[in-house]
């Protein structure tokens, strides 16, 4: 069972990215990570069941997503931006938008401060990849602003694309604060002296939201525990709990059926379609049969033969693990990140995994156009994830995503 889960209030939030404690950064979003070890921190406090907590926790069917910034302005002119069921993704890396005027024209609420729109620079670079990295005139629309000719810049957050009006489609604010701490004296539990430190925190009040996934005879049960710990405020996440920080409330929603096996063929043929329109006017051959990108909504973790971190999405990869033959990798734009974390059981860190960082875009080219077993086998990748920590939110995808030919100044 899938539910979208949303947190509606909370304190502030705390998600250190490493173990440096002379950093104050946090991370923008709630990882899915954090939100399974404080749900089953609930779970163990309110004394329910232990075979409940297996199939919650640790059933191959359970996942906890990360949660991403769902706080938009509160004006009508947004209300489509407030439909809970549409989702929130990371902005993609190949997303350009003004470096002086940024941000998409939707969300414009300030005539004094206008936004230039975003552009998806795939499809450019990806036909300059396609003719041999020789034909740079069809980056020159990428260097500019069409409306102001000032430089572009990459665009990074998350966005809201509504369901019910593609157009609609806005920045969520991830708004952050300084909180100036002291250290205490262990032996005398006073302030000691010389330690003053600062914290970024996400704001209270701050909304966020994500999906997680638990087996189907556990979805009433699960639903209810999330209930019972919301009411008896026993969620807490992220560090710092014990200097009030973390407290959440989590509520959530059934999610309504997602993509279909035809929902995404015709995804796969409306983006090669566009791709070829673009190849034909700038003179390049498309000499593949079906183009397809994978868009990372999530970190992913990806292991090689000798457990090594991989930092690229391969075709052997693709053919080795899901069976995906006679693909061939035209773009990428990616990078990595290292991921760290703290095992709140046993009381040890976790081991350090290299990941490649949610937003990254990848391309490949396809010789005979995928059938109907590579179709629904992309369509699990989507559904499932890929890599390995996939139950703590990691590898999460969308496969040709229509970020990358629809959004053309919007």
């Amino acid at each position: 069972m899938k539910y979208i889960a949303r947190i509606t209030d909370c304190g502030p939030l705390s998600f250190r990215a490493g173990r440096d404690t002379k950093t104050s950064e946090t991370l923008r979003y709630v990882p899915g990570s954090t939100l399974r070890g404080g749900l089953a921190a609930a779970h163990t406090m309110l004394g329910r069941d232990k075979d409940e907590f297996s199939a919650f926790f640790t059933h191959e069917e359970s996942s906890f997503g990360n949660l991403y910034p769902a706080s938009f302005d509160d004006d009508p002119k947004l209300e489509d931006l407030q439909d809970d069921m549409s989702p929130v993704h990371p902005i993609p890396a190949t997303a350009r938008t003004c470096k002086r005027f940024g941000g998409f024209k939707f969300d414009q609420m300030d005539e004094e401060d206008p936004h230039h729109g975003a552009y998806d620079s795939l499809i450019p670079w990806a036909i300059f990849a396609l003719s041999g990295e020789t034909n740079v005139t069809i980056l020159e629309g990428e260097k500019d602003c069409p409306e102001c000719d000032e430089p572009m810049d990459r665009f990074t957050g998350f966005y809201r694309r509504s369901e019910s009006n593609q157009e609609s489609i806005g920045q969520a604010k991830a708004e952050r604060s300084l909180r100036t701490r002291t250290g205490i004296d262990r032996n005398t539990g006073t302030v000691k002296h010389g330690i003053l430190y600062n914290r970024e925190v996400l704001r209270a009040g701050s909304e966020f939201w994500g999906t997680l996934n638990v087996p189907d005879d556990q979805a009433q049960a699960f639903y209810d525990f999330i209930e019972e710990a919301s009411k008896a405020k026993l969620l807490r996440i992220g560090n710092n709990r014990t200097r009030g920080f973390g407290r959440i409330t989590l509520n959530l929603e059934r999610a309504e059926r997602g993509d279909t096996a035809e929902t995404l063929r015709q995804r796969i043929d409306d983006f090669t379609a566009e791709l070829r329109r673009w190849a034909q006017e700038a003179g390049v051959d498309t000499p593949h049969a079906a183009y397809v990108s994978l868009t990372l909504t999530a970190d992913a973790v990806l292991y090689d033969r000798l457990l090594r971190c991989q930092t690229t999405i391969t075709p052997a990869y693709l053919e080795a693990v899901w069976g995906l033959a006679g693909a061939e990798l035209i773009y990428q734009n990616s990078g990595t990140r290292r991921v760290m974390g703290w095992n709140s059981l046993w009381r040890v860190p976790k081991p350090d995994d290299i990941a490649i960082t949610m937003g990254a875009v990848f391309l490949f080219g396809f010789r005979e156009s995928p059938g109907e077993d590579q179709v629904q086998t992309l369509l699990t990748m989507q559904n499932q994830g890929i890599g390995v920590r996939r139950r703590e939110g990691f590898g999460r995808l969308v496969v040709a995503s229509p970020f990358h030919w629809e959004v053309k100044g919007l």
